[in-house]
């Protein structure tokens, strides 16, 4: 099969994972922030900002350096195997003899036993970090399917039959839990052709780590950034603002966590294999940049256009604190969103050490203005700090592909424009559809406006974009093909 090919279905199997992911999870937050406090949510947050750390010293980088190796991996993924487990049984004794000053920083001793539970999927998580390297690295996402899909829909069931239950905080810790279980268990179940020998290898190591050890420095200092906010506003603000935070940058980072995570997947195993090809490399830049911004520019412009009647006609007023921060972080996550494209080329130039002064930069931004921005503006100060590192982070990545790929301004307006400007076009749209239905029917007037959203930016797509109609048109050839060669195998 095609490069073209592989990444094609890949990015339609993790269409389908992730847009079915995002249902449910969306539909399980909705119905579980109407079950449980902001505070409660703070807590869980709380506990994973340590979690996370240690979750990034898991696996040392050796995922990307997987992927990126060439040749027989077999030795190498064992040797990954075992380090992985070591280093997780390490950071889960760390974390379960932490908890206690972790909760005397947030000041709150009931985080002690919440964090200690939630630890154990450190632990969980490692046994199939090798099992989702090596899907990632043949470009078999349809059989990531199963494990991405299963434990999201059985985290919803749980967590809410708990909530119903009376468990509180509790409701969340077990459903992430198990959670962790399935996603294991079930990552083993599709990578049959795999299993792990108890051999190690010190110089496959020694390469692993010489090429992980940018990424995990890289995501060590991603982590700072991404949790320092969260870590200040917990500290100074306390357990419910930050419950209000989060709430906010999960539902404004969607395009970033969620509909880049449908491209992003793909592009590094992808990118590698034409890593020395600095031509197609630009193209496939540029064509990915263009596809990735068609679906997320979009949702972050509704996003920020109906935060408030999204937030008070969903959530309830009780929610209210969330809606500001969302329209300004709104921006924050289209950036991040757009970005995550620069990030592979970077890996696959083999350049990942770019990612570690990147992030170095900023980093240094946030350190200087993060506490004066908390202390003195709160959750909205905090946002409006994100927003702005962001727009400069985005400058200076993009510099930095460009020194890789060569690439020019007119090719970054070529891609964005379209969709820029037919996202505000359709949200204007409904924005008057909306003004115009709403008072005593405020739901049916906001899936109204949002439905007509899709439909105004879709056909304006399909219309004046001749790049989307040829992707389209190869798909179904592609598809066309397959049915043809599945009949004649039949036959």
């Amino acid at each position: 099969m095609s490069l073209r090919r592989q990444a094609t279905a890949g990015v339609f199997w993790v269409s389908i994972s992730t847009v079915a992911n995002n249902f449910f999870v969306m539909l399980t937050r909705y119905i579980l922030a109407r079950m449980l406090l902001p505070a409660e949510f703070g807590l869980v947050s709380m506990a994973y900002i340590a979690i996370d750390f240690l979750q990034m010293f898991r696996e040392m980088g050796f995922a990307s350096a997987l992927i990126y190796r060439k040749g027989d991996i077999r030795k190498a993924a064992d040797t990954m195997f075992i380090s992985v487990l070591c280093i997780a049984t390490f950071l889960f004794l760390l974390a379960f003899l932490a908890a206690p000053y972790v909760a005397i920083f947030f000041r709150s001793p009931v985080l002690k036993p919440v964090l200690r539970a939630l630890s154990v999927n450190i632990l969980i998580s490692a046994l199939g970090e090798v099992q989702f390297s090596l899907l990632a690295k043949t470009l078999s996402f349809r059989e990531k399917l199963l494990p991405d899909l299963v434990p999201t829909v059985a985290y919803g069931v749980v967590s809410i039959t708990l909530a119903l239950m009376g468990f509180g905080v509790w409701s969340l810790v077990i459903a992430r839990i198990i959670d962790s279980i399935l996603t294991t268990a079930l990552a083993w179940l599709v990578v049959p052709w795999w299993r792990p020998s108890l051999r190690f290898d010190r110089q496959e190591a020694k390469a692993l780590f010489d090429y992980g050890k940018h990424v995990v420095g890289s995501s060590v200092l991603i982590y700072f950034i991404t949790n320092l906010d969260n870590t200040f506003i917990g500290r100074v603000l306390g357990e419910e603002q930050l419950g209000y935070y989060g709430f906010a940058y999960n539902q404004a980072n969607l395009p970033a966590t969620q509909i880049s995570r449908i491209i992003g997947q793909v592009l590094f195993p992808a990118y590698s294999k034409i890593q020395g090809d600095i031509a197609a490399l630009r193209a496939a830049f540029f064509k990915t940049l263009h596809y990735v911004s068609l679906l997320s520019i979009p949702v972050s412009v509704a996003i920020m256009t109906f935060a408030a009647p999204f937030i008070q006609t969903l959530y309830g007023r009780r929610w209210a604190p969330s809606i500001v921060p969302l329209q300004v972080l709104g921006l924050y996550g289209l950036l991040r969103a757009i970005a995550v494209n620069m990030g592979s080329v970077f890996k696959a130039g083999g350049k990942p050490n770019w990612l570690t002064y990147i992030a170095l930069w900023r980093l240094a931004m946030m350190g200087i203005f993060l506490y004066p921005a908390t202390r003195y503006y709160g959750i909205v100060g905090v946002s409006v700090l994100s927003a702005v590192v962001s727009i400069a982070d985005f400058i200076i990545s993009a510099a930095l592909t460009n020194r890789l790929i060569y690439g020019r301004l007119v090719d970054y307006v070529r891609a964005l424009w379209l969709p820029t400007v037919l996202s505000v076009f359709s949200a204007l749209v409904a924005t008057w559809s909306y003004a115009h239905m709403a008072g005593r029917h405020d739901f049916i007037a906001l899936v109204a406006a949002g439905a007509l959203m899709v439909i105004v930016y879709g056909l304006s797509v399909l219309i004046l974009d001749k790049e989307v109609r040829r992707f389209i048109v190869n798909t179904l050839v592609d598809v066309e093909q397959a049915r043809k060669r599945l009949t004649g195998n039949a036959a």
